[in-house]
């Protein structure tokens, strides 16, 4: 059944997002401080994030920032319609969650948690992987909704449980992406073909899909066109070194790749992809592609 839906924020993921829930045939309403970003085709361009509630049976939320996010939130509470359903898909401390989601259940609106696993070229094909926690009913209204922009869609239980795995799997996304740039360094240095070795990784036990999403970025040395950027990656390795720190979890290897990520950012590189975290590594090998 098609929902009237709303998309907050249509950036990487958020675009892919709303251009898919048009292609499913839902009446699609979507806001982002960058006004241009609102010319998708069908998609119906809304002055704020209250306006996207009032017109919506779901809301999905794609902001880049903790403020942002505040404040869309705050709106939906405020103007959102009581049953209103709200699939958050962003990754942020789970203390903020868990308040968030209570006020929006004083107001009648369920929050459901839904972090994604993929970057802008899944987000555009329809191929993000969702955890979604929080109340069961909610979602399963909503649930085609999901499906028409995920390759899967997966309810793991109480609101919170999906936030915690995607921590999880932050922490790993981390460690593959230096690795996978080591590899590269090397790669260079010992003058391989750069797609070759690239080409023989990811077909081998050494495959990752980090490595597979981010290998023409490093054999071009270009990083302009961001799948995911460096600054969201900052921003959510505090999110994951604080859960990983109240639960007592050691975290070496994480803990290890954090001045590299913070070096490419003293380089400039914040709005780049994070794969420009190779730039780093190249320029401590004495050969800098800049």
């Amino acid at each position: 059944m098609a929902l009237a839906a709303g998309v907050v924020g249509l950036g990487n993921i958020g675009a892919g997002v709303a251009r898919n829930l048009l292609v499913a045939g839902h009446d699609t309403i979507g806001f982002d401080i960058d006004a241009e970003r609102t010319s998708l085709p069908g998609l119906r361009p809304a002055a704020d994030a209250a306006q996207v509630a009032e017109n919506s049976d779901l809301v999905v939320v794609a902001v880049p920032n903790l403020g942002a996010w505040r404040s869309t939130l705050a709106a939906i509470a405020a103007h959102g319609p009581r049953g209103l359903a709200v699939a958050d898909l962003c990754t942020f401390p789970l203390e903020e969650k868990e308040q968030a989601h209570e006020e929006l259940r004083r107001a009648g609106i369920a929050l459901l948690d839904c972090p994604v696993s993929g970057a802008r070229p899944q987000a555009e094909a329809g191929e993000l992987a969702m955890l979604v926690s929080g109340d069961n009913d909610a979602f399963e209204r909503v649930r085609a909704a999901l499906e028409a922009f995920c390759r899967s869609v997966t309810h793991v239980g109480t609101f919170g449980t999906s936030s915690k795995i995607k921590y999880v799997i932050n922490l790993i996304i981390s460690i593959q992406n230096l690795a996978s740039a080591e590899a590269f360094l090397l790669a260079r240095k010992a003058g391989i073909d750069l797609r070759q070795m690239a080409d023989a990784v990811m077909d081998s036990a050494a495959y990752s899909k980090v490595f597979e999403i981010r290998a023409d970025k490093w054999i071009s040395g270009d990083y302009s066109d961001p799948t995911a950027e460096l600054a969201i990656q900052l921003k959510d390795k505090d999110i994951v070194r604080d859960f990983a720190a109240g639960v007592n979890a050691p975290t070496p290897l994480f803990d290890a790749t954090m001045p590299y990520y913070i070096a490419a950012a003293s380089q400039g590189r914040e709005q780049e992809d994070a794969a420009s975290i190779l730039a780093v590594l190249e320029a401590m090998a004495g050969m800098p592609r800049d």
